[in-house]
């Protein structure tokens, strides 16, 4: 395998420095993420999202009446909005930067490479590709986010670059109280095609993220789609951020011009994690 991208350096939760492109003024900031609730949707290949009040205010009062309440949540590291870290996809056995993770892999340590602590904070200029806009319809299993519609929508407005997040908008998550329709059990999703991942690569973007579940193109429900995730993954070290909520911002018409932050959760060998993303306009 040849990597196409400098050996990740390690992150040890030290002071992050790169560019920054925080708006002048800032009127609204955007929750881009979705609720933790048992019961929620969830990709089928991942554990579901648990929750228990294990101490309910009045079990145990302290003095002048007052109680405390505390839960036990249990999640996998792909749930809700979250981030596939550089060590989730392999490719004969190496993750981004040739890496070699199976004999280094445990099931009490998780991937002591490429893992979520590896992942810098994810802040930038942010962009918002809306699909709906751009093919003037609800999207389908047929559409891609190829390199011909990124410079399609990309020809009137600002050009994502180094250190830009660039954001894709399904318009799937409509349907998140809807598993089947949300997830395309059955059908196939939209999503970011193989040659939308090298336009994006080729442009040194920092991270990506989509609406969906699963982020790229799956024209066919019994066809398994992960190229777009070996290049931007392992081949690019490029972060992946899934099930993003962008109705928000696609209701605002906010495309561009925006600071975009989030952050994984600092979880020895994590292949994913839990995060909230905001948009700042």
């Amino acid at each position: 395998m040849t990597a196409t991208s400098v050996t990740p350096v390690p992150w040890g939760g030290e002071a992050w420095r790169g560019p920054m492109s925080w708006p002048d003024r800032t009127s609204k900031a955007y929750d881009l993420a979705v609720r933790l609730e048992v019961g929620m949707t969830q990709h089928a290949a991942h554990q579901r999202y648990g929750y228990r009040l294990v101490q309910q205010h009045g079990d145990h009062n302290y003095p002048n009446g007052i109680s405390a309440a505390m839960e036990l949540m249990s999640m996998p590291g792909h749930c809700g909005t979250h981030v596939d870290s550089l060590g989730h996809i392999s490719v004969d056995g190496c993750i981004a930067g040739e890496r070699n993770i199976t004999s280094l892999q445990s099931e009490e340590d998780g991937v002591p490479i490429g893992s979520v602590e590896e992942l810098p904070p994810l802040v930038g200029r942010g962009h918002l590709v809306d699909g709906e806009v751009l093919f003037g319809r609800e999207m389908t299993n047929r559409d891609g986010f190829g390199a011909p519609e990124l410079d399609e929508w990309f020809a009137d407005r600002p050009q994502p670059g180094p250190g830009s997040i660039v954001l894709f908008r399904t318009g799937l998550m409509k349907s998140w109280e809807e598993p089947d329709r949300y997830l395309g059990t059955g059908v196939g999703l939209p999503g970011v095609s193989l040659s939308g991942a090298e336009w994006l690569s080729s442009r040194g973007v920092l991270a990506v993220g989509g609406d969906t579940a699963s982020f790229e193109h799956k024209p066919e429900w019994t066809v398994p789609a992960l190229d777009v995730h070996v290049h931007l993954l392992v081949r690019s070290a490029i972060p992946i951020m899934e099930s993003v909520y962008l109705e928000g911002l696609a209701a605002d018409g906010v495309h561009d011009g925006f600071f975009f932050m989030a952050a994984p959760l600092r979880i020895k060998g994590g292949t994913g994690s839990p995060i909230r993303p905001l948009a700042f306009v």
